[in-house]
């Protein structure tokens, strides 16, 4: 009865975590629409939808619940500024200097940025299957994002976008790791709702700093639209989605699924965007799809045949 419960327990967590990933993913077409605005004004617009969103639901749960967060703000501050004011921004930030084929290929070292950090920190290893699996989803995400040509690896120029898009990868992987320090008595909306709040903090001041020097850009509807978009969808819903899905599978787990952003946003750019659809894209798109649905039921074969 137990298996059972934990078996349906991770495919509920996997269902979840490709949910956040294709709603991500979203998150980079709306992106090109937003060039216009400064790092720190898509943070602090967003997260303020996200805020003005989940206030309705999780107000009255957080008030009720805030106790159990004793002995743990330090660390629930770590982690909000981590992932609300600091992650997204450093994104946005590196998009200004590096192109989005540098900036694809450093997201797919998150996986692997969790599995060195959770090897270090908690001993945790990763099967083999598991190790197999990345692999093929690497792969297929390199094919993806090069177009299946070598010259593109070849010519590949950093700028200094590049290090600050591996800073935002190292900080999602540390995110991640340490969603573990939610209390259990306190829901997942609820406790993202608090870290929306304090990850708003800095991003308020900044923002003040900004109207205050006449420095800060006026909202066009267009912008604006995107924007509620991002707060609502990649932000509120996407963020939930994840907490929960690592919840149930862990970081590692969590982590692969993640490197199928880029399959997700060449796929909506195709759709929305009208963007041609290559044989590259396909081969891509099927490794990474393949390289998922591998390293998570991997081992659950090996035990099979193991019995």
């Amino acid at each position: 009865m137990s298996e059972n419960k934990t078996s349906n327990s991770n495919n509920a967590g996997y269902i979840l975590a490709i949910l956040a990933v294709i709603i991500w993913s979203g998150n980079f077409v709306a992106a090109r629409f937003l060039t216009h605005l400064t790092p720190i004004e898509i943070s602090f617009y967003r997260w303020i939808v996200t805020f003005i969103v989940l206030t309705p639901f999780c107000m009255k749960k957080l008030i009720k619940n805030i106790k159990y967060i004793k002995g743990r703000w330090i660390k629930v501050i770590i982690i909000s500024i981590l992932g609300v004011t600091v992650f997204n921004t450093f994104v946005y930030l590196a998009a200004h200097t590096s192109n989005a084929t540098n900036m694809s290929l450093l997201a797919t070292l998150s996986p692997i940025i969790m599995a060195i950090i959770s090897r270090i920190v908690w001993k945790t290893k990763l099967t083999i299957n598991q190790k197999l699996g990345l692999l093929i989803v690497i792969i297929g995400v390199v094919i993806l994002i090069t177009k299946g040509s070598i010259d593109v690896l070849m010519n590949l120029k950093f700028a200094v976008g590049d290090l600050y898009m591996l800073f935002a990868v190292i900080l999602f992987a540390v995110y991640t790791l340490t969603l573990k320090v939610r209390p259990k008595e306190i829901s997942q909306s609820a406790f993202f709702y608090l870290m929306v709040i304090i990850g708003l903090i800095p991003l308020i001041a900044a923002m003040i700093f900004k109207y205050a020097s006449n420095n800060a850009h006026t909202l066009d509807t267009k912008s604006a639209l995107i924007l509620i978009y991002v707060g609502v969808f990649p932000s509120a819903l996407g963020f939930i989605l994840w907490n929960m899905a690592i919840a149930k599978i862990g970081a590692i787990k969590g982590g692969i699924i993640y490197d199928a952003i880029p399959f997700f946003s060449s796929l909506e750019a195709v759709i929305l965007l009208h963007e041609n659809l290559l044989i590259s894209q396909v081969i891509g798109g099927i490794l990474i799809l393949a390289g998922i649905i591998y390293s998570t039921i991997g081992d659950k074969i090996k035990k099979q045949n193991d019995i």
